[in-house]
């Protein structure tokens, strides 16, 4: 009678709890609570300096202030959502913790980001465009791996352009979520019309 009774107490304070809101589904990412975008003011502003979203070539770039020919690919890339990618090589333990570091938060903001895991060990077209965003190169030649770039849509004087920023070497994980989250936003406000 006892077990009965307890059976049942367990089973009112379990259905309590699922009515009552207590129980949390921790299987969603971060990505899908678009809440942090509500309120969200970017880190990292427009200009030239090593820690802006770019418009043209960067001050540190031997082309600095100079238009960039964006990539056909990466333009279309950018239809839906900003875009990520990250030139690596399966093996180079130089660029192993970049590129995993941003292959996980590709897949954390996979919603609201369109992710090029540009990875030149398997040749082919994968190989061509790690080659070709070499132009986005911060500081020009030589390219060093890993590259990692995010590319999103930035008001200038009432006109809307692409916004850059690209790397060489290793980025910690809250300052690389820094940039995807600002080139999110940026997105979100400069996409529309």
């Amino acid at each position: 009678m006892n077990h009965k009774k307890i059976l049942i107490g367990c089973f009112t304070v379990l259905v309590t709890l699922l009515f009552t809101g207590c129980t949390t589904n921790n299987t969603n990412k971060v990505s899908n609570d678009q809440n942090w975008l509500d309120n969200y003011t970017p880190v990292h502003p427009v200009g030239s300096d090593a820690n802006d979203f770019w418009i043209t070539y960067p001050s540190i770039n031997p082309s600095a202030g100079e238009l960039v020919t964006h990539l056909e690919w990466l333009v279309e890339s950018m239809e839906d959502h900003c875009v990520l990618f990250v030139v690596h090589r399966t093996g180079c333990e130089g660029c192993k913790a970049q590129a995993d570091r941003v292959i996980a938060l590709a897949e954390q903001y996979e919603e609201q980001v369109m992710f090029h895991d540009l990875d030149i060990y398997f040749g082919g077209s994968i190989e061509q465009r790690a080659n070709e965003v070499y132009l986005y190169d911060p500081e020009g030649p030589p390219g060093y791996i890993a590259l990692t770039g995010i590319f999103t849509y930035i008001k200038e004087n009432n006109d809307v352009k692409i916004g850059w920023h690209t790397w060489e070497g290793n980025l910690e994980d809250s300052e690389m979520e820094s940039w995807i989250r600002d080139a999110i936003y940026y997105y979100s406000v400069n996409s529309e019309g």
